[in-house]
């Protein structure tokens, strides 16, 4: 099993969403194969037919677990078990549970890069995660002319070498977060938000789309799970706090 460093600790022993937070937890995804198989007893049918469909093994592992941990995390917060929660998915794909654990007022999302999964939850609040691991990428350029702001491609150009990678998933994560907590997918929005980059620089929503929620609405926050991995957390709030914690490896 792959040891991805996380940075965040372990969760107290008694734990509970309470008014006003956030709770993000970083999950590794590479589990021992006998884990694999009791997580995917709790899949519901249309998941592990979706399981199914994966050509690769790790693949199918990454979600088998992905899937199955999302529901073991959900179920802590719904007092329920994790067979038999029900979710409902946005025009985009974005997860809520059904009813009736959706009347307890917990919103969700998720992310995953390589090993690395994020779970994210809120209560009244929707919220959006991106995650995603820091590596080259061979159409950045072109990345940057087709999904960033002029003004942030004109600026992420003229930044040092040394600064790119870590600026373009600044981004990159900044600019998914929102669109996820929003519901909507990667779309000519993605171009139309702009938000701060520099590497060191607080995550802030600098202008949104004509007809959005004023700026001053929204939250975005740098999350920094494990190393070699930039991640980031939208909210339409501002008043929160954010509880960062690794899911334990045996539960």
């Amino acid at each position: 099993m792959t040891n991805l460093g996380i940075l965040w600790p372990p969760p107290p022993t008694q734990w509970q969403l309470g008014n006003g937070e956030i709770h993000v937890w970083a999950v590794n995804l590479q589990v021992p194969k006998v884990r694999i198989l009791a997580l995917a007893k709790t899949l519901s049918h249309d998941e592990t037919a979706r399981a199914a469909r994966f050509r690769f093994d790790r693949d199918r592992d990454r979600f088998i677990a992905g899937r199955g941990l999302l529901r073991t995390i959900l179920a802590h917060y719904v007092n329920g078990n994790p067979t038999q929660l029900k979710f409902d998915y946005g025009p985009n794909g974005k997860p809520a549970l059904s009813e009736p654990d959706r009347s307890c007022g917990v919103h969700l999302n998720v992310a995953h890069s390589d090993d690395l999964f994020l779970v994210a939850v809120a209560r009244h609040w929707e919220i959006g995660v991106d995650v995603e691991r820091i590596h080259p990428v061979a159409d950045a350029e072109s990345i940057a002319e087709r999904f960033f702001t002029q003004r942030e491609s004109d600026g992420w150009r003229n930044l040092p070498d040394s600064q790119k990678l870590p600026a373009f998933f600044n981004l990159w994560t900044r600019k998914e977060a929102w669109l996820k907590a929003t519901g909507d997918g990667i779309s000519d929005l993605l171009r139309r938000v702009e938000v701060s980059f520099l590497p060191g620089e607080p995550a802030r929503l600098i202008s949104l789309p004509e007809k959005i929620e004023a700026v001053h609405y929204w939250s975005l926050r740098e999350l920094i799970p494990a190393p070699g991995f930039i991640a980031a957390l939208a909210v339409p709030a501002q008043d929160f706090h954010i509880k960062c914690w690794r899911w334990p490896e045996k539960d």
